[in-house]
């Protein structure tokens, strides 16, 4: 028998938390390293595109399927939607581990003052910014509660 994923016995041990239609984090662009250790800029506020923040740790046992399932994201999301994959800075995260499940096809970025510009409280966590607003944050329980949460951000029926 097959047990459910992190994601889906959090969802059942605690109430999904509405996302905030109108946060109150202003958005900022992400300085910080990939996991092979190069330093990267993302461009978050004049970004022409949508951007999915998706904030993880590589301990985190509720981010499992959002790191093993980034290619159905993707997919799922409506066209142009980039995802950046945010963990902290290599001072309070294992590199050997997040280089691990690092998604060859999707950016990640070791950045904790990005977990500080956005007030993220812990992993999993959500920003969609468009037009140079964050237009929902929130916890990212899961690639379907992710989707659905940016579908709704962007206008869109989820």
């Amino acid at each position: 028998m097959n047990d459910p994923p992190p994601a889906e016995i959090l969802r059942r041990v605690r109430p999904i938390p509405t996302y905030r239609d109108h946060p109150a984090t202003a958005p900022s662009d992400i300085e910080g390293l990939t996991p092979a250790g190069e330093t990267v800029k993302v461009a978050i506020v004049g970004a022409s595109d949508p951007v999915l923040l998706v904030f993880l740790s590589s301990s985190c046992q509720g981010c499992r399927d959002l790191w093993e399932g980034t290619v159905a994201l993707r997919q799922s999301l409506p066209e142009g939607v980039r995802v950046v994959l945010v963990t902290k800075g290599p001072e309070l995260e294992d590199v050997r581990a997040v280089a691990a499940l690092d998604p060859a096809d999707t950016l990640t970025v070791m950045s904790s003052q990005a977990f500080r510009d956005y007030r993220v409280g812990g992993p999993p966590f959500l920003a969609v910014v468009a037009a140079g607003v964050v237009r929902t944050e929130g916890v990212a329980w899961g690639i379907g509660e992710t989707v659905r949460a940016t579908r709704h951000a962007l206008g869109e029926n989820p």
